[in-house]
């Protein structure tokens, strides 16, 4: 009798320890498998109630928007980090939700009337930023020639393009 008990005992012992290990394991997707499932967001034309809807808050979604109406949309997805309050933290988060953009233009914007936010979004730097405010209080960029001269060889070539006077 004690021996049917104690098997009794174990039985139940190990089925218990089975739930509570299994109980353990989540199913864990990569974003690869979600990107081929078509459950990441496209940052370029999700709307407001899709980002909502996967779990992004409403003040990172104005601000993704925002970014947008801007600069018409982001070329990758690191982009991201030119938004004020939007960190390293917060974008290793938020990347998780969308797939890598592709095919995308940048809007054209006028020099002389973007303002800071929009340079930033634009990818110039502080220092460039003062540059441009400081030749504003003497004067306007009436062409490229003027610009290159206050803004690095590089943030010219990769803005040309995009840039009116």
């Amino acid at each position: 009798m004690k021996k049917i008990f104690l098997y009794i005992l174990m039985l139940i012992f190990s089925l218990t320890s089975y739930s509570l290990v299994e109980s353990e394991f989540k199913v864990i997707e990569s974003k690869s498998t979600l990107e081929s499932n078509n459950l990441l967001l496209d940052i370029n034309s999700a709307t407001v109630g899709e980002m909502l809807k996967s779990g992004i808050s409403k003040s990172y979604v104005d601000k993704i928007i925002e970014y947008r109406e801007i600069t018409g949309g982001f070329r990758k997805l690191s982009d991201m980090t030119k938004i004020s309050g939007i960190g390293t933290k917060t974008y290793e988060k938020l990347k998780l939700k969308f797939k890598e953009p592709n095919g995308f233009r940048m809007k054209r914007f006028n020099i002389n009337k973007a303002d800071d936010k929009t340079l930033n979004y634009y990818g110039f730097t502080k220092k460039e930023m003062q540059n441009i405010r400081k030749y504003h209080e003497s004067s306007i960029f009436r062409n490229n020639l003027e610009l290159k001269k206050i803004i690095s060889d590089k943030r010219y070539e990769e803005l040309k393009d995009y840039i009116d006077y």
